[in-house]
């Protein structure tokens, strides 16, 4: 599964809140595109932070190496000790970025999380001193020692949207759950929800819709988007041919309801990662959870 821009956005948030005035006591390898980093603080428990190229999530597994990641030494020189100063996330782009200081000195850690995936980290200059891989596409190019460029960003402001913008609907032959899925940056399941809601047939041209549509349609997206990145939850993990987690219930899914979505994250993506064969150190995976 991969992240949508919404669901990152709750988890920016919420990892932030979280993890603040803890610093890193250590870092590990998982596999190529995966680093587990550990966070202690004097007077809290400590926690566990999963960064891969498909997704960041707090864990409650310590997963055994499963391959080298090329990053490791680095990170480890540069921020063991360091403190997570600040996760952000720009709109609802699937890309974080994570600061960490100590005394005088930054690091900036870059997790894009489309297409392939790539995990970069930066100095306090964003230049780029160590990467997952290179990137050279027709709109930017990124290797060691160059200034770090993020993609061409989505100007449609999701979380800002307004009713007057969901009316360009109304001038297009596309269907209108690939529509609202495109416009708004969303997966399948959430645009394909947004029409059921609104009861307006997914395939339906959006030239053929109704002014009361596109309301309805306005303030089911609204309803969704805020309830997803508020943490307004109702959480389950969906196994059918893929395994899925929504943080808010999807009508028709096959689903096991979870006590939250961070939860239901490192079930998922934990299992995705042990799917390479190595076992959960202390025993098997379903003992490991913590209570």
């Amino acid at each position: 599964m991969q992240l949508a821009g919404i669901e990152l956005r709750y988890l920016v948030d919420d990892i932030g809140k979280r993890i603040e005035d803890y610093y890193v006591s250590n870092i590990y390898g998982i596999t190529k595109n995966s680093l587990l980093f550990k966070f202690h603080h004097p007077e809290k428990p400590d926690i566990l932070l999963m960064l891969s190229t498909f997704g960041i999530w707090m864990t409650k597994v310590k997963i055994e190496q499963i391959e080298p990641n090329k990053l490791l030494r680095r990170f480890r020189s540069d921020l063991l000790r360091f403190k997570l100063k600040e996760i952000k996330q720009v709109g609802t782009e699937r890309i974080v970025y994570l600061t960490f200081s100590y005394f005088d000195k930054e690091f900036v850690v870059i997790a894009e999380l489309f297409g392939d995936g790539n995990i970069i980290i930066c100095n306090s200059e964003m230049k780029i001193l160590a990467m997952l891989h290179s990137v050279d596409v027709r709109h930017r190019q990124l290797r060691v020692g160059s200034q770090y460029i993020p993609p061409p960003q989505n100007n449609f402001d999701v979380l800002g949207m307004t009713e007057k913008d969901f009316e360009d609907v109304q001038s297009t032959p596309t269907p209108v759950a690939k529509w609202v899925g495109k416009t708004l940056g969303l997966p399948r399941k959430y645009a394909e929800e947004i029409t059921r809601l609104a009861k307006v047939e997914s395939k339906k041209k959006g030239e053929e819709t109704t002014n009361e549509e596109v309301k309805q349609l306005f303030n089911f997206a609204t309803q969704i988007i805020n309830d997803v990145v508020s943490g307004k939850h109702d959480p389950e993990i969906v196994r059918n041919d893929e395994i899925d987690v929504n943080p808010v219930s999807i009508k028709g899914e096959n689903c096991e309801k979870i006590s939250n979505f961070m939860d239901g994250l490192d079930i998922v993506f934990t299992e995705s990662i042990l799917s390479k064969g190595k076992t959960v150190q202390g025993g098997a995976f379903d003992k490991k959870f913590q209570s």
